[in-house]
């Protein structure tokens, strides 16, 4: 069983918000006039980037001044986008409290703490009441959580009826066995990877409808292509992939790359509508 003290623990990194304003400083930019863009470099933690962020939000449908959900929201960095691009106040929750309270002060220095609020708290158990949001998304969560029922019925419970709910994971395509460690886990006892199959299955037990089914593999071919190519000379994306996954940042990336070339496993957009 997933332990969530765990998962916490594989993300929590300690100094996170001053080792980001030293990475900041050394790219020569001033604290005191940093925007959303400066912070690319550790905003995209998620296969895609800025382009997936932009079709998780295309696919919400959502007007300005519309208030929507992030589970599993790191540090923040798709919410920021939510809220400045597309105009949304932004919730997000998230288990390592070092990430929430990252998000926080950059929530603050980008001036976007009005529009942004990030809270500690379980998926499976969201301190909202009932239909609180226009709309709710993760990216990259569910391989981390064992519990797809309940994370799906929870996730129902909270977003209005006719909404959405947007998931973007890597979901397991073949039989054949994981190789880690991956950007979510060291290991496999601290994975929940799973198939598009049990992410529909739980979706419908809540009362979800699906609208949409689609693979991204060719999308994250070329995504990862681009990032190895320039780990080494792209100081920026060097840095925040090293300071979010850590010392073996390189073997994370080459390890899920191989195994979306090898379609062990794919990421995959699911929309859902209440």
């Amino acid at each position: 069983m997933i332990d969530e003290v765990r998962v916490a623990a594989h993300y929590g990194k300690s100094n996170l918000y001053q080792q980001i304003e030293i990475g900041l400083l050394s790219l020569g930019l001033n604290l005191g006039s940093v925007g959303t863009d400066d912070l690319v470099f550790v905003d995209n933690f998620h296969i895609g980037g800025d382009r997936a962020t932009q079709f998780i939000a295309d696919n919400l449908k959502l007007d300005t001044g519309k208030t929507i959900l992030d589970i599993g929201c790191g540090i923040g960095g798709p919410a920021r986008y939510m809220a400045k691009n597309r105009g949304c106040r932004v919730h997000g929750v998230d288990l390592t409290k070092n990430y929430i309270e990252t998000g926080l002060k950059l929530n603050a220095l980008v001036n976007l703490n009005d529009m942004v609020n990030l809270h500690q708290g379980t998926a499976l158990n969201l301190p909202f009441g009932n239909s609180s949001f226009d709309g709710v998304y993760m990216i990259h969560v569910g391989m981390n959580i064992e519990k797809k029922d309940q994370l799906m019925k929870e996730s129902y419970r909270v977003v209005k009826q006719g909404n959405f709910f947007v998931i973007f994971d890597v979901m397991k395509c073949k039989g054949r066995e994981v190789v880690y460690p991956l950007p979510w886990a060291d290991r496999c006892e601290e994975s929940a990877v799973d198939t598009l199959k049990s992410y529909s299955d739980s979706l419908l037990a809540a009362g979800f409808s699906i609208v949409k089914k689609e693979e991204k593999n060719q999308f994250a071919r070329t995504f990862f292509e681009g990032v190895i190519s320039n780990m080494d000379s792209n100081r920026k994306r060097a840095f925040g992939l090293q300071l979010l996954m850590g010392e073996n940042a390189r073997a994370k990336i080459m390890n899920i790359y191989k195994q979306i070339q090898d379609k062990i496993l794919s990421p995959v957009l699911l929309v859902a509508k209440k």
